[in-house]
């Protein structure tokens, strides 16, 4: 099952910057209007762009497989919050009003791992979203649209990336607090 939908994922991801990258080239050939930090700050032609691009989604789709994979938590207490689930999450043990910095084990490294594996994999797929609007409206000579990027553009990008990163930990924690629920509605049940 997981297999499936890693594989899933990967091919989603792959098709979602093939189309970015043919609209691009569609939009500027020579890569002159291109807004994507590695050209326009390294001033990479094609060839630089699609390395970049090659590596930056192998390392994408490398940590995502930590999430697809990940261990199960095991030995939950039974009445975590939603707060108090992300503090396990990350610690394994109950919240305590001490202050605790992440202590480096296999586990939370894993945990770590399975965490930005899913942050990244919902802002690649968000970030290749917008980027693939943004190229279609510009295409298409979007009069409104372009003034807007044009004033606001580099602002917007920002706070985009910024609330995507939260929407995914949020959606993150969300579906794991809903699976540790869901896991012990079943073990009352069986009790």
């Amino acid at each position: 099952m997981n297999n499936k939908h890693y594989i899933t994922a990967i091919t989603y991801i792959i098709l979602l910057r093939i189309l970015d990258l043919g609209l691009t080239f569609i939009y500027t050939p020579y890569l002159r209007y291109e807004w994507n930090p590695v050209v326009s700050v390294f001033n990479y032609s094609w060839m630089g762009m699609l390395i970049t691009q090659i590596l930056i989604i192998s390392f994408i789709l490398a940590v995502m497989s930590f999430y697809f994979f990940k261990k199960p938590l095991i030995n939950l207490p039974d009445n975590l919050s939603f707060n108090d689930y992300i503090y396990y999450y990350f610690h394994n043990e109950k919240r305590t009003k001490k202050k605790k910095y992440l202590k480096p084990t296999r586990q939370t490294l894993d945990r770590v791992l399975a965490y930005n594996g899913f942050i990244l994999m919902t802002l690649a797929i968000s970030i290749s979203y917008l980027a693939i609007i943004n190229n279609l409206m510009i295409i298409n000579k979007v009069i409104s649209y372009s003034n807007f990027i044009s004033r606001y553009g580099n602002t917007f990008y920002i706070s985009f990336l910024v609330l995507m990163a939260i929407l995914a930990f949020l959606l993150f924690f969300t579906i794991e607090y809903k699976s540790y629920r869901k896991n012990l509605v079943k073990v009352y049940i069986n009790d």
